[in-house]
């Protein structure tokens, strides 16, 4: 009897820990089979695809101690901008396109490293569809991906005759990604027709810069010299055209230079050509249109030190008779504040047309408002400014052109 008991405990043990085995087995098969499908499904994804922030911070930085209006760039300081608004795409072969607002960009990718191409349009009408190989090689980017899929590592700069002591900068980058791209997005880069401007308009610099001459010394209203549209220059972009006065009325127009490159916060040199061109309006049809226009101007002649369109009108009078066919033109610098006036003439002299009563009234209704006032007078004028190009609405210097009054049509360059 003890005996049997002895055997039926044996066996209820030996189904225990079959059982037990059996539910082990069971726990880790599942633990498996979950692991395999977890891996098969959703696989860690190592493309590069998404929206970065660019971190560029300066490595070599060539040092310009040329003195233009008071200062010299190195009185300026300069420190890493971020570019939030690159976009990436990579193909099955490891190829890989980009943009950045007015730039594209192209690259490969290999393993765990990236080489960038960043490439900047050509002078002239800004043209979104523009293909790379019309496109001035700006710079190229030598990347690591690191362990956390970050981008880190160094660029450097081709020939570029707008800028050409730019070869002898560097940069270090970091990068990390902020968003990953749309289909919509995808579809528009794969195409390789796009340059991020539907995402972002030049024209907003308009409401984002101190608009100084606009408000303070005018009558506040913003009238473009033409349409907005982006015109690359040198370094920048004109926003609203590039010829003054560039309307049917003559007088007080606007354009904005919009300096623009991929760099660190920096100011460099900027040189201008302001040359007369053909005439848009007769003399005595000019005096009509003001005349008619008098109650409209009153506080625009008032801030050019004219309280009466007849004083102004004898200021003319004896300038056009010296000087001939002319056009007044200011240019002015968000950030340092000064301002330059520019007396685009077709005869005599450009040291007596600099002293003439109605170039020193204006100078002088000026004075108060600017950090310091230039004059410049010629049929062909030459001009030089430190400004700031960076990332929009981080580290700018915008110049505010306004085409005063005149004659003759002028081509800002």
């Amino acid at each position: 009897m003890e005996k049997q008991k002895l055997i039926k405990k044996t066996a209820m043990k030996r189904n225990i820990h079959l059982k037990a085995g059996r539910i082990l087995l069971l726990l880790i098969l599942v633990a498996f089979l979950s692991c395999e499908k977890s891996t098969e499904c959703c696989p860690e994804d190592d493309s590069i695809n998404g929206r970065y922030e660019f971190t560029l911070v300066p490595q070599n930085s060539f040092q310009d101690t040329t003195l233009i209006k008071g200062m010299r760039g190195t009185d300026f300081p300069e420190y890493s901008v971020i570019y939030d608004d690159v976009y990436l795409y990579e193909d099955g072969e490891g190829n890989v396109i980009g943009n950045c607002k007015t730039w594209k960009i192209s690259g490969t990718k290999s393993d765990q490293y990236l080489t960038l191409d960043l490439y900047v349009h050509p002078q002239g009408p800004v043209n979104t569809v523009v293909l790379i190989d019309s496109m001035h090689h700006f710079t190229t980017m030598n990347l690591i991906i690191n362990e956390y899929g970050n981008l880190e590592g160094d660029g450097m700069y081709y020939e570029y005759e707008h800028y050409p002591e730019i070869e002898d900068e560097t940069y270090t980058i970091s990068a990390n990604k902020i968003a990953d791209l749309s289909y919509f997005e995808i579809e528009k880069l794969s195409s390789f027709e796009y340059a991020g401007l539907d995402r972002f308009s030049f024209c907003d610099v308009v409401s984002s810069i101190s608009s100084f001459l606009i408000s303070t010394l005018t009558d506040g209203v913003f009238r473009p010299i033409g349409n907005c549209y982006l015109h690359k220059d040198g370094g920048g972009y004109y926003i609203f055209g590039h010829e003054g006065p560039g309307s049917i009325f003559p007088v007080y127009t606007q354009t904005i230079y919009f300096p623009w490159e991929w760099s660190w916060c920096k100011v460099r040199k900027y040189g201008f050509e302001i040359d007369i061109r053909g005439e848009s309006i007769g003399y005595e049809s000019l005096k009509d249109k003001l005349e008619l226009l008098e109650d409209v101007l009153e506080y625009f002649f008032e801030k050019l030190g004219f309280p009466s369109l007849d004083l102004l009108f004898d200021a003319m009078d004896d300038f056009h008779q010296e000087f001939g066919g002319f056009a007044f033109t200011t240019a002015y610098d968000t950030h340092t504040h000064n301002l330059s006036i520019y007396v685009n003439h077709t005869q005599g002299s450009s040291s007596a047309a600099k002293n003439h009563l109605l170039t020193q009234t204006i100078k002088a209704a000026f004075e108060p408002y600017v950090s310091g006032v230039y004059l410049y007078a010629g049929s062909n004028i030459y001009d030089s400014w430190h400004l700031r190009r960076s990332n929009v609405g981080v580290c700018n210097s915008a110049l505010v052109i306004m085409y005063l009054f005149g004659t003759h049509n002028v081509n800002y360059d």
